[in-house]
């Protein structure tokens, strides 16, 4: 009775290990899908301490949530590389957006399957930004991809929309 009670536990515990690979996607790699599956969720807690560290205009915890070399991509077109200079452009936007706001709206943590080359962790993050306050202020909703690599962000795509009046 012992071994069968052990035995049906590991068939439970190995169920639940194997969810975390659930396919959730695909991604197309030299013309073959790949598997996105879950990822870990302990990334989506690093993209929320990046927002809530631009929230309190704390750049020093941003800048310690990033990687040396991380590459940005903003909506407007521009490449932003490395640290130092992403902390630079972060500060004149602060210092004139004194009120802006990053709000989490989602945000998902995904698991790319490549078969080329070592898997990519990715946290998809619906959020919005609220500039100005009261009658002033103005809200655009990002979509931001992070790539995340040992906890902390290692290349990013934002990308940007005006809501219609009725949202």
């Amino acid at each position: 009775m012992k071994k069968l009670l052990l035995f049906i536990s590991l068939i439970i515990l190995n169920a639940c290990a194997t969810s975390d690979t659930q396919k959730i996607g695909y991604e197309i790699e030299e013309s073959k899908k790949v598997a996105i599956t879950v990822g870990n969720l302990s990334s989506t807690d690093v993209i929320e301490k990046f927002f809530d560290a631009y929230n309190n205009r704390d750049l020093e915890s941003v800048y310690a949530l990033e990687h040396d070399d991380i590459i940005l991509y903003a909506p407007n077109g521009m490449m932003i590389e490395g640290r130092d200079k992403h902390k630079e452009l972060s500060q004149q936007f602060l210092d004139a957006n004194s009120s802006v706001r990053w709000d989490i709206l989602w945000s998902v943590s995904q698991e790319i399957q490549f078969e080329s080359k070592p898997s990519e962790n990715w946290v998809t993050t619906t959020l919005d930004v609220i500039t100005g306050e009261g009658e002033s202020s103005t809200k655009v909703q990002r979509v931001v991809d992070a790539q995340i690599v040992d906890s902390r962000i290692k290349k990013v795509f934002v990308y940007e929309r005006k809501p219609h009046e009725s949202e």
